[in-house]
């Protein structure tokens, strides 16, 4: 009897559950989201709803949906489903996220340090997927101790998500440098006839070595009682193979007693192409072919060329110059000394000093041009002012329009004040004193002859060199 009400009253369970389904199922709303009521979406990326689908009395439809999602931008977002009154709806959740992690441009991944250099970043660009550029947020950890070997650079950075990137720059210390031969002298430097030469005047230091003096090798012979050009060869290497070969020449010549030789130069035509010497001023003209002679004939016979400050010392009596002796100088910083006769200079390896106006803006671009000194010739006083003569603007100026002028040009010339040529060769009392007050040490007129021993230094000729220069002649007057 027991078992029987038992199983009656399971069976009216069973039934009133199958009816309260059957009821939920025709009278209410269900809601069946397609794919995961949580969805992941990558930042930046396309977002494709799946949809719900609804179940109401026995019929099934699609579920309207409103969503406010935004992948552009990490946060989490919903999707809402409706039924067709718009009163039963049902969520999901979308969450954007960021899992990208940020990269590093390096220019190099691998690059060298010269040994006893500070370590100078060749630079980077952080970029991030969400944030854009991240360059000001990377921390950089040098690993680099200043000895030859293998070192890291490490970057690190971490976008607004907290995902993290770790670059790293390989740094290699290098020796590359090689040694440096210091002499007590010029490379090409000169002994009077019958002297003493010194060939182990010299020093050697190297960057990573210190002092290796005594692992040059020296060869070559000066035969100090024989005229001629000698070539003396300093070499050495420091223990990384880093070699340096220092090639020297000795004039040996007997000493010059009847003076320097300045030579003085104006203006060039390149008469190779077809130029022709200018109207005005015609004898100051130098063709190219001529200079070109000149500047082979001084090479070939073996001429030294002194710099100032010997040319100084030859004055003050403190040496002697060789009796092969001469020293270019052109007057004016014009167009065509740079376009047709420093080329020549620099082929054969002449130097020369031009005079510059430096209120031209002629010279600058050859600053740096070998075997060129510029030395000054005023700012702006290179012109006839005075009224009812021809002197130059220097002689009827203040002493301090004079004084400040040379001043600018000097700084111009960035402290050159070793020379100085007077505009149209004019000077008085204050010019010489406006250059004593810029230490300027020499000053050269237009007056001919040659610079000798004590001679006023303020008041030095020059040997004029013009159109109808012929080579003979030249040899003479160099000679």
């Amino acid at each position: 009897m027991n078992k029987k009400r038992t199983l009656i009253i399971t069976i009216s369970c069973i039934c009133l559950l199958v009816v309260a389904v059957g009821c939920l199922f025709f009278f209410e709303f269900f809601f069946k989201i397609n794919g995961r009521s949580t969805e992941i979406v990558r930042v930046n990326s396309v977002y494709r709803e799946k949809g719900a689908n609804v179940y109401h009395r026995g019929k099934k439809y699609k579920a309207e949906s409103a969503t406010n999602i935004n992948t552009s931008k990490v946060g989490e977002y919903k999707v809402t489903y409706f039924a067709k009154d718009r009163k039963h709806y049902k969520n999901k959740k979308v969450i954007v996220i960021d899992d990208i992690k940020p990269s590093i441009v390096l220019e190099n991944k691998t690059v060298d340090l010269e040994y006893g250099k500070e370590y100078e970043d060749e630079g980077f660009i952080a970029i991030d997927n969400y944030d854009g550029v991240i360059t000001d947020k990377v921390e950089m950890v040098k690993h680099i101790d200043n000895q030859l070997g293998n070192y890291t650079v490490e970057y690190l950075v971490s976008d607004s998500s907290g995902n993290t990137a770790k670059y790293v720059r390989n740094v290699v210390v290098k020796d590359t440098t090689p040694p440096e031969i210091k002499l007590n002298r010029k490379n090409n430097s000169f002994v009077i006839l019958g002297g003493e030469f010194n060939k182990d005047d010299f020093t050697a230091i190297d960057n990573y070595d210190g002092d290796i003096t005594d692992k040059v090798i020296v060869s070559g012979e000066v035969d100090t009682n024989k005229e001629g050009l000698y070539e003396v060869t300093y070499t050495v290497s420091d223990s990384n193979g880093n070699e340096n070969v220092l090639k020297t020449t000795v004039n040996v010549q007997p000493k010059a007693t009847s003076g320097i030789p300045v030579l003085m130069y104006h203006w060039f035509y390149d008469d190779t192409s077809g130029e022709q010497a200018g109207e005005r001023n015609a004898h100051n003209y130098i063709a190219k072919t001529n200079y070109e002679k000149q500047l082979k004939y001084l090479k070939d016979s073996n001429f030294y060329f002194p710099d100032w400050q010997e040319l100084i010392d030859f004055i003050d009596g403190k040496i002697d110059l060789p009796k092969k002796s001469v020293i270019l100088t052109d007057d004016d910083c014009v167009e065509s000394f740079f376009r047709v006769a420093l080329p020549l200079n620099v082929q054969y390896e002449v130097p020369v000093t031009s005079f510059c106006i430096t209120k031209k803006n002629t010279w600058q671009s050859f600053v740096d041009t070998p075997f060129l000194d510029f030395e000054s010739h005023t700012e702006n006083m290179h012109e006839r002012a005075c009224k009812g003569v021809i002197d130059g603007k220097v002689m009827c100026s203040k002493y301090e329009d004079v004084y400040n002028d040379i001043k600018i040009s000097i700084e111009k010339l960035n402290g050159n004040s070793y020379a100085f040529a007077y505009p149209f060769g004019h000077y008085n009392d204050n010019t010489i004193k406006a250059l004593k007050e810029n230490n300027v040490q020499l000053a050269f007129t237009i007056n001919d002859g040659r610079v000798k021993k004590s001679a006023n230094k303020y008041k030095l000729p020059r040997v004029r060199i013009s159109k109808g220069t012929s080579l003979s002649s030249y040899k003479k007057l160099v000679g």
